[in-house]
């Protein structure tokens, strides 16, 4: 019994600002209360899931079914944490050191961003020491949450297999009245697609809007991802062939309405079908899937 409910994607935030967008320290989140919220998360797996999941049967099923949702959905919470924390770094430091800082990965120490800090220009020397070492303890704090939740955390790929560029435009205004229900990852035509879990794929055909398409659902979750646009997909892939995560299922394209190549992802979490209504938004779980 799953009820799969998102509990933290309710938030509509932003992508991460860069040069042609300018956010207001005001209107961000400290690294220190990010820090906070990932420690909370660390807690809750390490009181709740290690021990309860341990234990069969579990207290009782809704207990059971909200620690579930829970652990299910850590990738995408960790993808919202980590979200926030660019808009963070671009609101307060030079484009270039945020660059440079992104550039270091999770695993650095506070010299490391000091010193990347400091060679992007003297604008950013008086926020440095401050914005290293709190960086640094967030980054420590996400890379904790990853290995805590990890064993109770199914497989899973960024889609496209290769460098793609996506925003956050979850219910962006599109022609003809309709909004954005998705997220459009821009990757060159011909790009791999994967599956994101291990599934089945339970429909593959063409669409005016979404071209060439295909509906996967996951085995562990439930959930149902829909690409859209696709180039093509293998001659073997039909209705019940079964994936792995990261196994190929097709092409970055443009079919249908797309002037552009990308994929356009749809989320419809913990649905076991095709049902739009539970359309959710999936930047925060791409976030930490592809980037």
């Amino acid at each position: 019994m799953r009820p799969f409910l998102v509990f933290l994607l309710v938030l509509s935030l932003a992508a991460p600002a860069g040069a042609d967008e300018v956010l207001d320290v005001e209107d961000v989140t400290s690294l220190t209360d990010l820090t906070a919220e990932a420690e909370v998360e660390i807690a809750f797996f390490r009181s709740v899931v290690e021990t309860a999941f341990g234990q069969l049967p579990l207290p009782e099923d809704d207990f059971a079914g909200r620690t579930e949702t829970r652990v299910l959905r850590a990738d995408a919470f960790i993808g919202l944490l980590l979200s926030r924390a660019h808009e963070t770094l671009y609101a307060t430091l030079p484009d270039e050191a945020v660059h440079a800082v992104l550039e270091l990965g999770g695993s650095v120490d506070e010299p490391d961003v000091l010193a990347v800090i400091d060679e992007a220009g003297p604008a950013s020397v008086w926020a440095a020491e401050g914005i290293a070492t709190d960086w640094v303890e967030f980054q420590t704090a996400v890379n904790r949450l990853r290995r805590v939740a990890e064993p109770g955390s199914p497989e899973r790929a960024c889609p496209v297999d290769g460098v793609a560029d996506f925003r956050n435009e979850w219910e962006f205004p599109r022609p003809w009245g309709r909004i954005h229900k998705g997220v459009d990852m821009l990757a060159e035509a011909g790009t791999h697609l994967v599956a994101v879990e291990d599934g089945v794929v339970i429909q593959a055909d063409w669409h005016y809007l979404g071209g060439r398409q295909i509906y996967f659902k996951a085995d562990a979750t439930g959930d149902i991802f829909y690409y859209a646009h696709l180039e093509t997909w293998p001659e073997w892939l039909w209705t019940g062939t079964r994936l792995e995560a990261g196994d190929y299922l097709g092409k970055v394209g443009s079919s249908g309405n797309a002037a552009t190549p990308h994929l356009h992802l749809g989320w419809m979490p913990g649905s076991e079908a095709v049902d739009l209504a539970t359309m959710e938004n999936a930047y925060y779980l791409m976030f930490e899937l592809c980037r």
